[in-house]
């Protein structure tokens, strides 16, 4: 596991807590499943659950990582995710 990656037990809580939908679009997630940083890496953001969303593959390769990643510093782009980290 690389520094970056989040821990299997932080992925398995996140996709508990989102209800196993999709943090961004509110699809039934299924395996492949994609942890995310609500605050980037590249921005300080660790790997605690705090700070871990789960997205489906559409949400992550559509926001994720194609240089829109700043979308994701706030809460309010994961209509799925309440900031108190319950899902809504």
């Amino acid at each position: 596991m690389s520094p970056k990656e989040f821990p299997q037990d932080v992925r398995d809580k996140a996709l508990v807590r989102q209800n196993l939908v999709c943090a961004r679009c509110g699809t039934r997630l299924e395996p492949p499943v994609f942890p995310h940083y609500k605050k980037p890496a590249e921005l300080g953001g660790d790997t605690s659950l705090q700070n871990c969303v789960i997205l489906c593959k559409k949400c992550h390769l559509d926001y994720g990582h194609i240089g829109n990643w700043a979308k994701f510093v706030i809460t309010q782009d994961y209509p799925h995710y309440a900031a108190d980290g319950m899902p809504r």
